[in-house]
């Protein structure tokens, strides 16, 4: 997060881990989602050519229909996860 975004996190745990897999583009991501809490630095875009915009959302205001699919997956687990405890 600090290499692409200039902000520093603490890792809480491991929330699950996707297969994202895009037979078109021939194409396997294993994608890890963690748990994790803020700790300092201003978020910004230090490598504009990995991604266009960043921006913090309440749960219920995440723009679902502009995420991956092992982003939408990871955000159901995110919702579980917050339901059980």
């Amino acid at each position: 997060m600090r290499e692409e975004f200039g902000f520093v996190i603490k890792v809480i745990q491991l929330l699950d881990v996707v297969n994202h897999i895009l037979p078109k583009e021939k194409q396997h991501w294993v994608s890890p989602t963690y748990l994790c809490s803020y700790r300092s630095g201003e978020p910004c875009i230090l490598e504009p050519h990995k991604c266009e915009e960043i921006g913090w959302f309440s749960l219920d205001k995440i723009p679902v229909n502009d995420l991956t699919m092992a982003s939408q997956k990871s955000l159901g687990s995110l919702k579980k996860y917050l339901s059980a405890n």
